[in-house]
């Protein structure tokens, strides 16, 4: 007899909210779940730590984040296996916020409240974004853009992070004037610094390439972690990470200086932006290897929750890994059970063997960190835009190029308003197509890209592949304006195939009306061919079926052809010219 796998656990309908991951859960994964906690949870302590470190922060609040984000995510979250925390582009971009908002040498508590309140704003903004259901926002950051700002922020990353396996500080915040202060300040390197911080760098990225199965970041910790002890290296002057607060994370409201609430708000809405961005990418990637689905919106509610449960824990903002998220799923972690676990781990950690933490040198963090920087280079997109489309390559360089001289808060704005511009001026910039019937497979093609066509005289077939909307409304009419005047014979219908026009709003159809009155007054008609139901239904409101007449909206662009020889006898189609209209639009 043959063994069946158990049925998937059903989600009471009543509670189907709250960890709604739980649709697809098997009771035989628990096993496989606690095994691949514990090593994610062994994991995650150098990573967390060394990502609150990146922002400016005490290590141990990589962990509260760490442990709250988690269970956050397991409350609302979508994704079986997505490990949410502290990751090296939020972690960046916090540190960026943090010195305008607080200042230089700013106290502890300052920084770690001021911390910890924009994970909870952020946490708010992405729950706010579930209840309207935005998860479609994470689209408006074109992959060129994102590029850009990914390799700005890669390069960010590793100039913050080099004076740690230097051994010598830098005065400069800005990412340029400090990469120049670092080159020219190389003679005051620390020997054993460095030989602990490329010893390490050494061990990640030798392990990445010859047993990428095993976590190169906490071998290297462990190594320097031991070494240290063993040498006491914090006797020789090594910056060490030092005592930890042992204990558990206590829940409440963060205190911050609510007097630049603005900046507060604008340093949040950008980690959100990114954390949801990053969240998105992962959960997907992950959820089609596992064969299940995942919901956008739903992990808006999820992240937030993560965010601002971060937040309440003394923690910072946060987002999904991909590396802990391999991890887990690598040690054969099939749901969040697994990521629970690594919370206990860690929990276990902090109160009972957090003294033994003390002498990691600060330059192993440092490593973890920049080992993430160089992961976040993506010379092969860029060398694809290049020989793709030269527009959006430079596109790409204008985002690295603005991160890095405005900044990371600045960049991430600039990032978004570039993609804005970008699908603003495609829109707008859209071409009308002129059609002419293939000899090579009867379709109705762009005249310009057919080797061999026919058109029939005095039909002009146009068609517009895009939305009728404001943007491009203005330049769809005056397009065809230009047609039907240069064209060699009068026109005598001009046949819109809507086909490809996905959506018509108030701007485009009025457009449509005064474009018929323009050929009604030349004597030309205007027809439809192929509107979908959308288009269809925006054409009926608006009048526009009305103003042409039911009888000229036609099911294709054949029938509509073939009334208009009704309409027109004795007319034969002529052919094309060398891949150019013999006469309308020529």
């Amino acid at each position: 007899m043959t063994a069946t796998a158990p049925p998937p656990s059903k989600t009471d309908g009543r509670f189907s909210w709250l960890m709604p991951w739980r649709a697809g859960f098997q009771t035989s994964w628990i096993p496989r779940d606690i095994v691949a906690g514990v090593a994610l949870g062994v994991m995650m302590v150098p990573q967390g730590m060394a990502y609150a470190t990146l922002a400016g922060l005490p290590p141990e609040t990589g962990l509260y984040a760490t442990m709250a984000a988690i269970v956050g995510y397991a409350l609302l979250g979508s994704s079986r296996q997505l490990v949410v925390g502290p990751d090296s582009s939020t972690s960046t971009l916090l540190a960026a916020a943090l010195v305008p908002i607080v200042g230089a040498g700013a106290a502890v508590d300052l920084l770690t409240g001021t911390a910890a309140m924009i994970a909870l704003l952020a946490g708010g903004i992405l729950l706010l974004a579930g209840l309207l259901k935005a998860g479609i926002i994470a689209n408006f950051i074109s992959k060129a853009v994102l590029v850009g700002y990914m390799n700005a922020l890669a390069i960010t990353i590793i100039v913050n992070q080099a004076p740690k396996i230097l051994g010598y500080s830098v005065e400069s915040s800005d990412v340029l004037p400090a990469a120049w202060e670092i080159l020219t300040n190389l003679g005051k390197t620390d020997p054993l610094t460095f030989a602990i911080g490329a010893g390490c760098l050494v061990i990640i990225f030798g392990l990445r390439r010859i047993a990428p199965q095993i976590p190169g970041a906490l071998v290297a910790v462990v190594v320097a972690l031991v070494l240290s002890a063993l040498f006491d290296w914090a006797d020789q002057g090594v910056p060490v990470v030092g005592d930890l607060p042992a204990g558990l994370p206590t829940i409440g409201l963060p205190s911050a200086n609510m007097g630049q609430f603005s900046v507060l708000v604008l340093a949040a809405f950008a980690v959100a932006l990114m954390g949801f961005a990053d969240t998105t990418v992962t959960s997907t990637v992950f959820a089609e290897r596992g064969r299940y689905r995942v919901d956008a919106n739903q992990d808006l509610y999820g992240l937030g929750a993560a965010s601002a449960l971060s937040g309440m824990a003394g923690g910072l903002t946060i987002s999904a890994s991909d590396s802990r998220t391999a991890v887990a799923a690598a040690a054969g972690g099939k749901s969040q059970a697994a990521n629970l676990v690594g919370v206990v781990v860690i929990g276990v950690i902090l109160v009972f063997f957090a003294s033994l933490l003390a002498p990691l040198p600060s330059a192993a963090l440092g490593a973890v960190v920049i080992s993430a920087g160089v992961a976040l280079f993506d010379v092969k997109t860029f060398r694809a835009l290049w020989v793709q489309n030269r527009p959006d390559f430079w596109t790409g360089i204008v985002a690295l190029i603005g991160a890095l001289t405005l900044g990371l808060l600045p960049g991430i704005v600039l990032a978004v308003f570039l993609s804005l511009w970008i699908l603003l001026m495609r829109a707008a910039t859209t071409s009308t197509a002129v059609l002419a019937r293939s000899d090579v497979d009867n379709a109705w093609q762009n005249i310009q890209r057919l080797p061999r066509g026919r058109i029939l005289p005095g039909l002009l077939v146009i068609r517009w592949e895009s939305g009728l909307i404001f943007p491009n409304a203005r330049g769809f009419s005056d397009q065809v304006k230009e047609l039907v005047e240069s064209s060699a014979e009068p026109v005598a219908w001009v046949l819109y195939d809507a086909e490809a026009t996905s959506d018509a709003d108030f701007t485009g159809t009025a457009t449509l009306l005064e474009l018929i009155r323009f050929l009604d007054e030349r004597g030309a008609t205007f027809v439809v061919a192929e509107p979908n139901g959308r288009v269809r239904e925006e054409l009926e409101v608006s009048g526009v079926v009305s103003a042409v007449g039911p009888e000229h909206v036609y099911p294709s662009v054949d029938v509509a052809a073939r009334a208009y020889l009704a309409a027109h006898p004795g007319l034969h189609p002529t052919p094309t010219e060398g891949g150019s209209p013999a006469t309308p639009g020529g």
